[in-house]
């Protein structure tokens, strides 16, 4: 147990029962985790089979699975726009089970599982209180993040978890220490795999814990040093080790050019982003909202459309070339919503933004100047107090970027705020601790008044995010009582209205196409491929505004040549909430020229579908089923 639960609390025994009595904290650390992932498999099944999202990134999952099981090539042949292991689980389950939609959700439900438990972990390691780590756990598990991207959050808590334990906390031994070092290492590894960008930030992480690692001791700074070394040295090991397996697979298979491109790319976007924002936040003039990741995604936009073609160097139909619209972002909600939003969820959702933010930097110095303290007077009890909560706070921020840049949205939010509750739970633990325990008033009066402010934050965001389906959470389950079934699985409860055009938009496909013929959905909508088992002709099957007409357009007569698609479908919702990002105002002329050259059979809410003219022989009266927003 670390020295600064020993405390001795001035308050009332009661306030002592609270933080838990020591003769009950080993029975309650055993059980706790037992009873959380009961909580959360009975959760989850309350609306494991709750909605669909024709744009989610389910369906990029499961088509992408498809392809690798039919023996494309990762990258090379299918674009990923994240890393092999989004992937090949999801193409191992399906060659298990066969393609299968609740299977899928199944998949990714343990992983919200995980980070809750995980969330639990990390509390209870700075804490030693079952109780009080339960409460952020039920909240991760009640409100997991974007389903289907669940990874994101997983391997925010998943590295808080092995370098807290690798770096901040003590051991007597240090063959443990070793241990959870290289454990990090291999966390590392596998993150890269999932996704380098929050490898990079992750690896930054573990080196400058490395370098803190032999200070703040008395007399052993040279063991240290050395146990740090080797443990460093041994986990980046690690980290390279994971990729074996893969390298051998795209040497024989012939992507590993591709594959090491991907990791000498990050680095070079990531420094061009940040070159971005710094002149955007220098430039007074300059866009409104700074410019997006190009990487990381949304909702709906799982992949880079970057990749997909060139971006132009002037659009016509764009009156600014560096506008947040051209480059695919949404623009941030203004401070000015904490106060003068019209609704609830508008200034839940700026406060959520902001707040954090300012914990982070009032926690980064506020933390930063006691673990520089702690390591002048050479007090281990003191690193370890300012140092876990500080490497938590760090890891919760490497999800940072994506929401704050490109997507600024509720799902992104949720994303991010899966470490960030864990890392609000220890400053509120530190503070309220401090606010009982410090000896000056005014020490005591800012700590309470800080510990307010986190459980505030974290409130605040569950009060917005719990209500929102696009969270994870389960409001998706909120009127969905009507059956939808189509193929591969696709089994489930949707609205009544919703489940009129999901029916005609299914039936309309699979009528007007065969097995093995493509589909071709613009801009995303790979949940239809998915569900209807037809494949696209698209090796990123996202793209959008970001990409010019005169671009586009060369790229779509190459998807129609030869063999064109039987059906294509044209989602026409504003796929990054502005009016520019609706196809037909991106793509005016290939719009047009769906019109003049394949046969249009109905509009299905905001899915068009145009069929090609040798599958409608017969003339053909479009259906219509709309559905107001």
């Amino acid at each position: 147990m670390p020295p600064y639960q020993n405390l001795n609390l001035r308050s009332t025994r009661s306030v002592w029962r609270f933080f838990g009595e020591p003769g009950h904290r080993f029975r309650q650390g055993v059980v706790m985790p037992w009873l959380l992932t009961g909580f959360a498999i009975v959760y989850y099944s309350l609306y494991v089979t709750a909605g669909l999202n024709l744009g989610g990134e389910g369906g990029t999952a499961g088509v992408v699975a498809m392809r690798l099981l039919a023996g494309q090539r990762p990258i090379a042949d299918t674009f990923l726009g994240y890393n092999v292991l989004w992937f090949f689980p999801v193409a191992g389950l399906f060659e298990i089970t066969g393609p299968n939609y609740l299977v899928l959700r199944w998949y990714f439900f343990a992983f919200c599982t995980a980070s809750g438990l995980l969330t639990y972990f990390v509390v209870h390691g700075y804490t030693r209180n079952a109780w009080y780590s339960a409460i952020p756990a039920v909240m991760v598990i009640l409100v997991p993040g974007m389903l289907f991207r669940n990874y994101m959050p997983f391997l925010g808590i998943l590295n808080a978890f092995l370098l807290t334990r690798a770096f901040a906390m003590e051991r007597a031994s240090q063959w443990k220490t070793l241990a959870w070092m290289l454990a990090a290492g291999l966390g590392l590894g596998v993150t890269f795999l999932f996704r380098i960008d929050l490898g990079i930030f992750c690896t930054l992480i573990f080196l400058g814990l490395t370098v803190l690692f032999p200070f703040g001791y008395q007399g052993d700074f040279l063991r240290r040093s050395g146990l740090a070394l080797v443990g460093a040295g041994g986990g980046l090991v690690l980290a390279w080790a994971v990729h074996l397996p893969v390298w051998n697979d795209a040497r024989t298979r012939g992507y590993d050019r591709a594959f090491l491109e991907q990791y000498t790319g990050w680095i070079g976007m990531i420094s061009s982003e940040f070159r971005q924002q710094m002149a955007d936040l220098s430039d007074n003039d300059g866009p409104a909202n700074p410019a997006p990741a190009p990487a990381p995604a949304a909702e709906s936009t799982p992949q880079s459309p970057s990749t997909v073609v060139p971006v132009p160097a002037k659009a016509t139909e764009k009156p600014n070339a560096d506008s947040w619209e051209d480059r695919g972002a949404l623009v941030r909600a203004p401070v000015s919503d904490i106060f003068f939003g019209r609704k609830w969820t508008h200034k839940s959702f700026a406060i959520s933004t902001y707040l954090p933010l300012l914990i982070s930097v009032i926690s980064i110095i506020a933390g930063g100047i006691g673990l520089l303290l702690a390591l002048i007077c050479r007090d281990p009890a003191e690193k370890e107090r300012f140092l876990y909560p500080l490497t938590v706070l760090g890891c919760a921020l490497t999800l940072l970027p994506q929401f704050l840049f490109f997507r600024p949205d509720t799902p992104h939010l949720s994303e991010m705020m899966v470490p960030y509750l864990a890392a609000l739970s220890l400053f509120v633990w530190a503070a309220g601790r401090c606010a009982f325990c410090a000896s000056g008033q005014g020490r005591r009066v800012s700590a309470g008044l800080f510990a307010i402010v986190c459980a505030a934050a974290g409130a605040i965001y569950f009060s917005h995010a719990f209500p929102k389906d696009s969270s994870g959470s389960i409001a998706a389950k909120k009127m969905a009582s009507h059956e939808f079934r189509a193929l591969n699985g696709v089994n489930v409860k949707v609205r009544d209205r919703e489940a009129v055009w999901l029916a005609g938009l299914r039936d309309a496909v699979l009528r007007h196409s065969s097995p093995g013929e493509y589909v071709l959905c613009l801009p995303y909508s790979p949940m239809i491929n998915f569900m209807t088992d037809r494949s696209s002709p698209m090796h990123n099957l996202y793209v959008d505004n970001t990409v010019g007409e005169a671009e586009f357009g060369g790229y779509f007569q190459k998807l129609v040549s030869g063999t064109p698609p039987a059906v294509i479908v044209v989602d026409e919702r504003r796929i990054n909430r502005n009016e520019i990002s609706r196809f037909r105002n991106w793509a005016p002329q290939t719009y047009a020229w769906l019109w003049k050259n394949y046969v249009f059979v109905g509009r299905y809410s905001k899915n068009e579908v145009f069929v090609r003219p040798d599958k409608c022989p017969d003339p053909v009266v479009p259906e219509s089923i709309e559905v107001s927003d």
